[in-house]
């Protein structure tokens, strides 16, 4: 696998425990919010001028990947999948004119990206809706993927699918909760929710680095998701 290195940019979301947030659905044991605890401080006794701080936090906080086990019982998890799903060849598909709350169907994904989109590419859906992650109505102004556009990123060959709105939106005609991503574990698609910064990106073909930590029995994983342009 061949990297182009060139203008980089961060598209990942910030996690700050001041102000982050997660919505907690029902069917949680308990709440794990992001936050931050210092356990050893500079000027402890006997601590060698360490600071060392902890993170409590949900795997799902921030920009991060879902592996197939996300949405499928026995799908695979992430140490299962190949690195290479997490870097190499991405396009950029501009769907603002969606929003709010319209349906992004395969035709729009066609017009958006068909002529450039390959088998094995992954895919960033740009709304722009990244820059009111804490609004109120936040996710119901997020769009969403009708039933053909989803079928239409599985028959192309996608490897990933990152998000700049709520991925949770699904079509009024989905007869499952969480229908896109459902579908999206089902057919070995890997997610990437909470991005920030697409509008940053002036090519529509790119590169993509997202790697999850390197953990084992885990259905997701914090990325550092970033974009290079040549």
């Amino acid at each position: 696998m061949t990297l182009r290195f060139g203008r980089m940019i961060d598209i990942s979301l910030a996690l700050d425990d001041s102000s982050y947030r997660m919505h907690t659905p029902k069917g949680f044991k308990r709440d794990m919010q992001f936050a931050v605890e210092v356990l050893k401080e500079h000027d402890a006794p006997g601590g060698a001028g360490q600071i060392v701080r902890g993170v409590h936090m949900r795997l799902h906080a921030g920009s991060h990947v879902d592996a197939p086990e996300h949405m499928v019982k026995g799908g695979k998890q992430l140490h299962e999948l190949p690195l290479d799903i997490f870097a190499g060849d991405a396009v950029v598909a501009d769907l603002r004119h969606r929003v709010p709350g319209q349906g992004i169907s395969a035709a729009d994904m066609a017009a958006a990206v068909g002529a450039v989109l390959e088998p094995g590419d992954r895919l960033l859906l740009r709304t722009d809706l990244n820059r009111d992650y804490f609004a109120p109505d936040w996710a119901q102004r997020a769009p969403y993927l009708t039933r053909e556009a989803v079928a239409w990123c599985v028959e192309r060959g996608v490897r990933l699918v990152g998000f700049d709105f709520y991925h949770g939106a699904d079509a009024p005609d989905s007869n499952v909760v969480f229908h896109t991503s459902r579908t999206f574990g089902e057919n070995g698609i890997v997610t990437m929710p909470y991005l920030d910064n697409l509008d940053q990106v002036t090519q529509r073909r790119v590169t993509l680095l997202a790697m999850p930590l390197k953990m084992i029995g885990v259905g997701a994983s914090p990325v550092r998701a970033l974009v290079i342009e040549d």
